[in-house]
């Protein structure tokens, strides 16, 4: 089993890596080498470091850290190292979408949707009302998805596929996890695993 713990936003990053691990490396990894965050900051609070945190570090597990980078990669990266070098853990820290860009999980999600002609849409569509204050990357994979899906968008347990956390990653009709946008995540996390 994996020594580390990847320590990551949201239930939908979960679900992301664990499925992209697992088509990568062919090792499906159990739950407990994840632990959600609910927010890029939410390794901490009120500056005290969460304490699976420590307690990963104290155990001798790698600590990964897997946060969007959101609108300024080169400030979140800095603030996150600082934070880090202050509590004297050592982490290795990836930022979605790419490790260079500005974005978050979303971002990457829609580089590698299959179907562009469908995602293109949803992209014509944002910029038509860019400056409108409301967010609109969780919807566009939500609709993406709820386009292929079409009319029966839940599984045979009932289980709304739409949704971050029931999401197939590994549905190779919706998502190329060999594309060459995930190249950076791959070279970060295959020597962990």
């Amino acid at each position: 089993m994996p020594n580390f713990t990847i320590f990551t936003e949201s239930k939908a990053d979960v679900k992301f890596l664990k499925d992209f691990i697992a088509e990568i490396s062919g090792q499906l990894l159990p739950d407990s080498n994840f632990d959600m965050l609910h927010s890029w900051s939410g390794y901490k609070a009120g500056g005290i470091l969460k304490t699976e945190i420590r307690q990963n570090f104290d155990e001798g597990k790698e600590t990964i850290i897997v946060l969007d980078a959101d609108v300024n990669i080169e400030q979140r990266r800095n603030e996150v190292i600082q934070d880090f070098n202050t509590y004297g853990i050592p982490i290795n820290l990836f930022l979605f979408p790419n490790n260079l860009a500005n974005g978050n999980i979303e971002s990457l999600l829609a580089e590698i949707a299959v179907d562009r002609k469908i995602m293109d849409c949803f992209l014509a569509y944002e910029n038509c009302v860019n400056g409108h204050p409301k967010p609109l990357n969780d919807s566009r994979i939500y609709s993406y998805l709820d386009m292929l899906l079409f009319p029966n968008p839940k599984d045979a347990n009932g289980r709304d596929l739409r949704r971050e956390e029931f999401r197939d990653y590994r549905n190779q009709a919706h998502w190329d996890l060999n594309h060459e946008y995930l190249i950076r995540l791959k070279e970060f996390i295959t020597p962990f695993l």
